[in-house]
């Protein structure tokens, strides 16, 4: 981490256009760091505006980039332009994810299969390998993975993503050996039922496939949950907050849930 307090941190945030990535974004600009924050999605330019405007955060602290996490040389290009706009990364978060279609194992399209291992293991990877190398080389940051409640006990209907989660996990617990040397820390957030339009869209397929509403599909989450309700968007950007402070400095290799009472074995 930098240590100079005039001179801000510095992350960088997959998946930022929507959901959790725009939570976390959110959070870090108002902490005071800049930050490169890309997506698939067009609208994260958009994004990028409103949270310069919402947080009075100066525009050349926000870059967004148009980015497919699972693009090899488009994921080394984006983590170049950090470098060379603010000189190295204090933090990287590999938050890009899909949810998929939800189908028995048997009856997903290959083409479905191979989109979801692209963007939820593949993707996770190429982020932790390039920001890496520049964290390796400069001998300090943080890397948080997401994973999921779901990749530490799968669910039916999405045992892909479950799979993908999982090994999420086992790749980001590796990577914390790998890197303690070089005063690296990384860390997995394995989230629960959260409000966002990938939780949304999965509860439509599973209210279909039940035959019943959408609300009450919801209550049955709701259910499920001990504290009774989905959590935000800005409680994963707190998460994130910590782990990449000085409070979580003595933690790595660690999975973190944030599923508002839901225990996964």
């Amino acid at each position: 981490m930098t240590s100079d307090q005039s001179i801000p941190r510095r992350a960088f945030v997959t998946g930022a256009a929507r959901g959790l990535g725009e939570g976390i974004v959110r959070r870090l600009a108002r902490d005071g760091w800049a930050i490169l924050m890309t997506d698939i999605n067009p609208a994260i330019h958009d994004t990028a505006a409103d949270i310069i405007a919402e947080t009075g955060i100066p525009s050349e602290r926000i870059i967004a980039a148009e980015h497919d996490v699972s693009d090899a040389a488009r994921t080394a290009a984006v983590v170049d332009l950090a470098v060379e706009r603010w000189g190295g990364l204090d933090l990287a978060v590999a938050n890009a994810g899909t949810g998929g279609v939800e189908v028995d194992l048997v009856d997903l399209e290959i083409d479905d299969f191979e989109h979801i291992v692209d963007i939820n293991y593949r993707g996770v990877f190429l982020t932790c390998k390039y920001a890496g190398r520049v964290m390796r080389e400069q001998g300090s940051g943080v890397i948080v993975t997401v994973s999921s409640i779901f990749g530490q006990e799968p669910y039916p209907r999405v045992a892909a993503y479950s799979g993908t989660k999982a090994g999420v996990i086992a790749l980001t617990l590796a990577f914390a050996l790998e890197m303690a040397p070089h005063n690296v820390r990384v860390n997995t957030i394995a989230p629960g039922y959260m409000a966002t339009e990938m939780q949304w869209e999965g509860l439509r397929q599973r209210a279909a496939h039940a035959g019943i509403s959408f609300e009450e599909e919801r209550q049955r989450v709701w259910d499920l949950v001990p504290l009774g309700r989905h959590g935000t968007p800005e409680e994963m950007g707190a998460l994130v907050a910590f782990l990449a402070s000085d409070d979580a400095s003595y933690m790595t290799g660690v999975t973190l849930g944030l599923a508002g009472g839901v225990v996964r074995r």
